[in-house]
């Protein structure tokens, strides 16, 4: 049943008109990378130009809103149409439908950032390319977009416009004052992220704490927020 749940859901996140909207988002990055490495001349950085690409575009802008918007969707689409009736009314426990809802949102997302990160990197870095250079912050791409999954199917279970408060949370917060204030930075998912970055790239800012404590941080959202959903699910009214 609960496979059911996570195959049904992916397809019916990657079958829609929206995704192409997400799948230009995602390329965004590899378009700038492109077009850089067409314009470079021999002397410049290129580890410069990728951390800034990485750090101030992929994780808090890119990543964010392709997992919001995955996450929003995952039980969005069934209140929207009346069938998330008929899942909660099924003898699985709520965790295990709010986990199979969470992983495939977090599937999705990483079909589109991975490849997009990858060819950013590539070229970006042209023949300065490590498998480090790239996998630490695919790491951190990797476990951001978790913890933004699994706080966006939250936020739909609470309210009708997730969208809009997810975005209002990533621009104002992430985007502005987190990136102000380090006191709030500690509540950006984006800058445990990041922290990621900062481990091979010495251009980076500094990153709010080590890529240990920032894995276990996202991870805990992750998980924090996926028991906090499955409360949700069985408290709030539906559809």
């Amino acid at each position: 049943m609960i496979d059911a749940v996570y195959a049904l859901t992916l397809r019916s996140l990657l079958l829609q008109k929206r995704t192409i909207v997400l799948v230009v988002v995602a390329l965004t990055p590899v378009l700038m990378a492109l077009a850089y490495a067409l314009a470079r001349s021999p002397g410049d950085h290129d580890h410069s130009f990728y951390s800034d690409l990485v750090q101030q575009l992929f994780v808090p802008t890119v990543a964010a809103l392709v997992a919001l918007v995955f996450g929003v969707s995952a039980f969005g689409d069934e209140r929207e149409d009346g069938t998330i009736l008929y899942l909660v009314a099924t003898p699985q426990a709520r965790l295990r439908l709010v986990v199979a809802k969470v992983a495939a949102a977090w599937t999705a997302s990483l079909l589109l950032l991975v490849p997009s990160l990858i060819l950013s990197g590539a070229l970006s870095l042209r023949h300065g390319l490590t498998a480090g250079l790239v996998g630490w912050p695919l790491v951190g791409v990797v476990l951001a977009s978790l913890a933004y999954c699994a706080a966006s199917v939250l936020l739909s279970l609470y309210t009708r416009r997730p969208i809009v408060i997810g975005v209002l949370y990533i621009v104002l917060w992430e985007g502005s004052i987190a990136t102000f204030a380090a006191s709030a930075a500690k509540l950006s998912i984006s800058a445990y992220g990041r922290a990621f970055v900062g481990k091979v790239l010495p251009q980076a800012a500094a990153p709010v704490s080590g890529t240990l404590v920032a894995g276990i941080v996202l991870v805990a959202v992750a998980a924090a927020t996926a028991w906090i959903a499955a409360r949700a699910l069985g408290r709030v009214e539906l559809p």
